[in-house]
């Protein structure tokens, strides 16, 4: 059996773009997970308790002196001859910081925003996916290990991943009179524009559909759509 790895897939340069594909170095050994509930009030009775975001933890681990990549191809059949020592390993911080440089604002034009997260690992969900539409709200970097020259190369990530629904994409969901129209700038895609009305790049077919487009992987800017609120149907349904 392949050993499946845990995989962050970020926004990269525009919303709803999850281009930048972040496999962990090692599995982590466990997840927590945190969800409101209800609570007790005064008088014994039941109640929502408030609101709070539902929040993913995960502890990872980086040992560069570890990791298969350092290693020639033939280290095992040269194990007796060969010293480990004369290869210096990477310094860790190259791989660490591929998931604290998360926590940059990098999305977004004018009021830029950290990019949003998916994460998924092997048959943990039908589709794989751990925990979705969040950010990367802390991530504390310990580095434990260091070479004869200083480099470090062991390292522990804890991070702490937070759910997160854009609020205009929840207008576009609660409010059925809001602006329907939207013109394409250059670059944009269908899913891009979903993402940013919906919160939701799937969705795009909702408003393929409403526009009657021939060709929605082909859209000029300048184009002037229209976007239809959607109904809670639409939007638990993925738009199908």
């Amino acid at each position: 059996m392949a050993l499946e790895k845990l995989t962050i897939k970020a926004e990269k340069s525009t919303s709803g773009s999850f281009t930048n594909i972040i496999p962990v170095m090692f599995n982590p050994q466990s997840i927590s997970m945190s969800a409101s509930g209800w609570q007790v009030d005064r008088k014994g009775n039941l109640v929502p308790s408030t609101p709070t975001p539902d929040i993913l933890t995960l502890d990872l681990f980086y040992d560069t002196t570890l990791y298969a990549n350092q290693w020639p191809k033939n280290f095992v059949s040269n194990l007796i001859s060969f010293s480990a020592s004369s290869i210096p390993p990477e310094n860790v911080q190259k791989f660490t910081s591929q998931i604290t440089d998360l926590t940059n604002p990098s999305i977004g034009t004018d009021s830029k925003r950290p990019p949003l997260c998916k994460i998924y690992w092997g048959k943990f969900s039908d589709s794989g996916l751990v925990f979705s539409s969040c950010f990367l709200k802390t991530a504390e970097k310990t580095l434990t290990h260091f070479w004869a020259d200083g480099t470090p190369v062991r390292a522990t990530l804890k991070c702490t991943f937070q759910a997160w629904t854009d609020p205009e994409s929840d207008k576009k969901v609660q409010n059925p009179i809001d602006d329907p129209v939207r013109i394409v700038k250059r670059g944009e895609t269908l899913s891009s524009i979903a993402q940013e009305e919906y919160g939701d790049p799937n969705l795009w077919r909702i408003i393929a559909n409403e526009n009657r487009l021939l060709n929605p992987r082909k859209l000029k800017p300048g184009l002037v759509l229209t976007i239809p609120p959607l109904s809670p149907s639409d939007y638990l349904g993925g738009g199908n």
